[in-house]
């Protein structure tokens, strides 16, 4: 049975809290990613500390910005067991602040870098409310990506038997977008332990693989598994190098898809690659409009192996000379004509 969460606001109470009472939120929904596709156990206050820190460009930016005027915003936290309070949101706040406190830095006036204001939860409220309040309150603060969005969604459907329309309701996206995550997220998933890599770029290649690619995906256990080694081989280049639009992407791999010569190309030559199998495709639609096509190099290869027997005797065959003349002068008036067009 589903649970119907609703929106409203946590209760709580508003209250400063001294910074070395916090703890970081080792289960941040950021980290959810980390814990489902990688099977990490929880990382401890210190490494979390250092990874957010880590972040550079980001961490630097809100530092100067706290350095500059203090916490704007309070943070929330609920109160542990040990009377100390997990930070349900603003890590890395709480992480500029310790690191302001251990450079010993001077505060501006009416800054305190020793206490924040936080919303302290009410013990009222249930784990699942508290994990729906992180995700309402990540709305305007720092992207988690779109493999932790992934992670949500699947952590909320499959962990707390949200529905579709619920996690859609919570998350301010549409319920298209949920089932994209979930399905994308779940073929992710079986990629990753198929081949054992958890490389979060990964994900792009079926969160943004067109809709024909992932619905061949889906057909054979074999089409699975040749889509994961051509995306991420054991040995060699990937096959598959990209995932936007452009030589050797995903959309041109789609494309392929509908010419049996390109997928078996790419299955039996270990060398090729989506260009080549490309190549097969734009061939093909060619051939489809002007079938004659599929006859030029058979005649050409006849017509440059005949012998000296056959020469003499089509010399006496005047009428033919006359269809091999007209032939070539064809043939030079397309090459002609075709020069001209790459001119243009």
């Amino acid at each position: 049975m589903y649970i119907c969460a609703g929106g409203e606001n946590l209760k709580s109470v508003l209250q400063e809290i001294p910074v070395d009472s916090l703890k970081l939120d080792l289960e941040n929904p950021r980290l959810y990613s980390n814990r489902i596709v990688k099977e990490e156990s929880l990382l401890t206050d210190e490494q979390l500390h250092n990874a957010i820190v880590s972040e550079t460009d980001a961490f630097n930016s809100l530092y100067r910005a706290i350095k500059r005027a203090g916490i704007r915003d309070p943070i929330w936290v609920k109160e542990d067991s040990d009377g100390k309070y997990v930070v349900i949101e603003g890590n890395r706040r709480t992480t500029v602040l310790r690191t302001l406190l251990e450079e010993d830095a001077e505060a501006p006036d009416g800054v305190s870098w020793t206490s924040v204001p936080a919303h302290v939860i009410d013990d009222s409220v249930s784990e699942l409310e508290i994990k729906l309040q992180k995700v309402r309150l990540q709305s305007g603060k720092k992207a988690w990506g779109v493999v932790n969005d992934a992670a949500v969604v699947h952590e909320f459907h499959f962990q707390e038997r949200m529905g579709i329309e619920d996690i859609a309701d919570e998350m301010q996206i549409s319920k298209p977008k949920v089932k994209k995550l979930l399905k994308s997220f779940k073929l992710y998933l079986e990629y990753v332990k198929s081949t054992g890599d958890t490389n979060e770029k990964r994900f792009a290649f079926f969160n943004e693989a067109p809709v024909k690619a992932i619905d061949w995906i889906e057909e054979s256990p074999r089409n699975k598994s040749d889509y994961h080694n051509w995306i991420s081989p054991v040995d060699g280049p990937a096959k598959i190098r990209a995932v936007a639009a452009g030589r050797g992407s995903l959309r041109e791999f789609a494309k392929c898809l509908d010419t049996p010569e390109a997928v078996e190309l790419l299955r039996e030559d270990p060398d090729a690659t989506v260009e080549d199998a490309f190549e097969v495709v734009k061939e093909n639609d060619v051939l489809k409009d002007m079938t004659f096509l599929k006859r030029v190099l058979p005649m050409s290869k006849s017509l440059n192996e005949m012998d000296e027997t056959q020469l003499s005797k089509l010399a006496n065959e005047k009428r033919l000379v006359v269809h091999l003349r007209s032939l070539r002068n064809a043939c030079e008036q397309v090459l002609n004509d075709i020069e001209n067009m790459e001119e243009i």
